[in-house]
C-alpha cells in the first residue's frame, strides 16, 4: 500500500478509537503517524525519509516488508510508545489504543497486497551461549513465524487501494466532524 492509503486508514481507527475519550483530532493524527512506522524500512517512504540512515541499513540486511518493521511484535511496540507518549500529554488513556491500532492497520493493509508479509517472523538477539543459539535457531525457523499473509492487490496500481483510502479518509472527517 501506498503511504497515503496506510496514513488514511490509521487516522480512521485512531479517530474512531479516540472517539471514546472525546480526542478524536488528536487520534486520527496518532492512528496515522503510527501507520507510516513500519514502513521505515524502505528509504523512499515517509518514515524511511526522517530516518534515511536506519531505512538505507533495514533496507539492505532485510529488504522492505522483510525486516523487523512488519511484524506484529514491532508494530504493537511502537504503536504502544507513540499512544502512550501522547496520551500522557493529552491526558485520554484512548490514544494509546489510537497509536496500536494505527500501526496495526498497516500489517492488515500491507497483508492485503500481493507481496504479503510475515506478520509473526521473529528476529531474535545473539547472544552467547550454545543453549540461547539453539533455542534461537528453533524458534525462529518455526514454521508459524513464516505464514506469508497475501492478498490480491498491486500496491499503487490498484483501484480498490485508491477506494479504500478515499473511504477511510471520509470515514476519519465524518468522526472527527462529530466532534466539531
Amino acid at each position: 500500500m501506498t503511504g497515503i492509503t496506510h496514513a488514511a486508514a490509521g487516522s480512521a481507527v485512531g479517530a474512531a478509537l479516540a472517539a471514546l475519550g472525546g480526542q478524536e483530532v488528536t487520534g486520527a493524527v496518532v492512528g496515522a503517524v503510527a501507520a507510516l512506522l513500519p514502513d521505515m524500512d524502505h528509504p523512499g517512504s515517509y518514515s524511511g525519509r526522517m530516518m534515511r540512515p536506519l531505512a538505507v541499513w533495514l533496507e539492505e540486511k532485510y529488504g522492505h516488508r522483510n525486516s523487523p518493521t512488519h511484524t506484529l511484535l514491532f508494530c504493537l511496540t511502537v504503536g504502544l510508545i507513540l499512544g502512550v507518549f501522547v496520551a500522557g500529554i493529552m491526558g485520554s488513556a484512548f490514544l494509546i489504543f489510537s497509536g496500536t491500532a494505527g500501526a496495526i492497520s498497516h500489517l492488515v493493509l500491507d497483508g492485503m497486497t500481493r507481496s504479503g508479509i510475515q506478520p509473526l517472523r521473529l528476529f531474535l538477539p545473539m547472544l552467547p551461549g550454545r543453549q540461547w543459539r539453539r533455542v534461537k535457531e528453533k524458534l525462529e525457523s518455526a514454521s508459524w513465524t513464516h505464514k506469508k499473509w497475501s492478498g490480491p492487490i498491486y500496491t499503487g496500481k490498484d483501484s480498490r487501494e485508491f477506494v479504500l483510502a478515499v473511504f477511510c479518509i471520509l470515514l476519519t472527517l465524518l468522526i472527527i466532524g462529530k466532534q466539531l
